[in-house]
C-alpha cells in the first residue's frame, strides 16, 4: 500500500515567514494610503483656519462624522462598537489619540503646515521609546542617539531664534500623544478591529472637543458652501486615514510602519507651497531633512 507524504513540516516556517511578509507589505501599503489621507485632512484645516474657524471646532466636526461613519462600519462588519475586550486599553487609544489630533490642529493653525506636520512626525522618536516600555522592543544606544539629533532638527523647523511658540510645542505634545496611541493599538493587536479603534477615538475625541471649544475659544457656524464641504472633507480624510493607520499598524511592524507616515511630510511641503503659497526657508527645509532622517534611520535600525 502506498503511502501518500504530505509536504515536509520543515517548510512550515517557511511559510508562515511568507505570509508575515505579505503582511507587513500590506501593512507598508496602508501606512502609506494613511499618510496622504491625514495631508489631505490637514490641508482642509489649513484652509479652515484661514477662514477664522476655530481649531476645537473643526476637531468636534471631524469627530462628529468620525463616530457616525464609526458606528455605521460596526453596523456593515456586525460587531460590537464597545469591542469584547481590552476596553481600558481602547480608553486609553482614544484619549491619547483625540488629544494628539486636538494638540496638531491648534498647530497646524498658527504654523505653516510644513513645519506643523514637520514637529508633529517626530511622533516615531516617541513610539520607539513607548514600545520598549509597552512591548517590549529594544531601546539602545543607537535610538538614543538619534532621538538626541531629532530635538535638533526641531530646533530647526521652528527657526534659528530658539523661540519654541505655542504651536510647536502643540505639535511636540500631539506627537507624544500619537506615538501613544500607535503603541496601544499595537499593544491591543488584531483581536480588535480597526472600527472599534475609530468608534474610541470618535467618542472621546467628540466628548471632549465639545466641552473644551465652548471654555477656551468662540466658536462659529461656517458661512458658505466652502466651508461646509471643507468640514466634511476633515471628517471622511480623517475616517478614512485612521482606519487605514489602523489596520496598517497591525499588520506591520510599529517602527517600520510609522515609518511610512513620514511621507505625510512630503505631501505637506508640497500642498503647502501649492494651496497656500508657503515657501518653506532653508532652516525649515534642513530641520525636516534631520527629522525624517533619524526616524527612518531608528525604523531601519530597529527592522535589520
Amino acid at each position: 500500500m502506498d503511502i501518500i507524504e504530505g509536504p515536509p513540516i520543515e517548510t512550515d516556517p517557511l511559510l508562515v515567514r511568507e505570509q508575515q511578509r505579505s503582511d507587513e507589505l500590506k501593512g507598508y501599503i496602508l501606512m502609506s494610503a494613511s499618510a496622504l489621507g491625514f495631508a489631505a485632512n490637514s490641508a482642509c484645516v489649513k484652509a479652515l483656519s484661514l477662514s477664522n474657524i476655530p481649531s476645537l471646532e473643526i476637531v468636534f466636526a471631524r469627530s462628529v462624522l468620525q463616530l457616525g461613519l464609526g458606528l455605521l462600519g460596526c453596523l456593515y462588519y456586525q460587531i460590537s462598537p464597545l469591542g469584547t475586550q481590552q476596553r481600558s486599553w481602547l480608553v486609553l487609544r482614544g484619549l491619547a489619540g483625540a488629544f494628539g489630533n486636538a494638540c496638531f490642529f491648534y498647530a497646524v493653525t498658527v504654523m505653516t503646515l510644513a513645519d506643523a506636520t514637520v514637529v508633529f512626525f517626530t511622533g516615531p522618536v516617541f513610539s520607539a521609546l513607548f514600545a520598549s516600555w509597552m512591548l517590549g522592543e529594544p531601546y539602545g544606544k543607537f535610538d538614543r542617539l538619534a532621538s538626541v539629533v531629532c530635538l535638533l532638527g526641531i530646533m530647526l523647523v521652528v527657526k534659528p531664534q530658539g523661540q519654541l511658540g505655542w504651536g510647536a510645542v502643540a505639535a511636540l505634545a500631539g506627537a507624544v500623544s500619537g506615538a501613544l496611541a500607535y503603541c496601544v493599538v499595537r499593544k491591543v493587536g488584531r483581536g480588535v478591529h480597526s472600527m472599534v479603534h475609530v468608534v474610541y477615538f470618535g467618542a472621546l475625541s467628540f466628548v471632549g472637543s465639545a466641552v473644551m471649544m465652548f471654555l477656551v475659544q468662540v466658536p462659529r457656524m461656517p458661512k458658505t458652501g466652502s466651508e461646509w464641504a471643507l468640514m466634511l472633507a476633515v471628517g471622511v480624510f480623517a475616517f478614512i486615514g485612521q482606519v487605514l493607520l489602523n489596520r496598517g499598524l497591525q499588520l506591520a511592524p510599529t517602527g517600520p510602519a510609522t515609518l511610512m507616515r513620514n511621507l505625510d511630510v512630503v505631501f505637506a511641503f508640497v500642498l503647502g507651497v501649492t494651496l497656500f503659497d508657503e515657501i518653506p526657508d532653508w532652516s525649515g527645509v534642513l530641520g525636516a531633512l534631520v527629522i525624517i532622517t533619524c526616524t527612518v534611520a531608528m525604523g531601519l535600525h530597529k527592522w535589520y
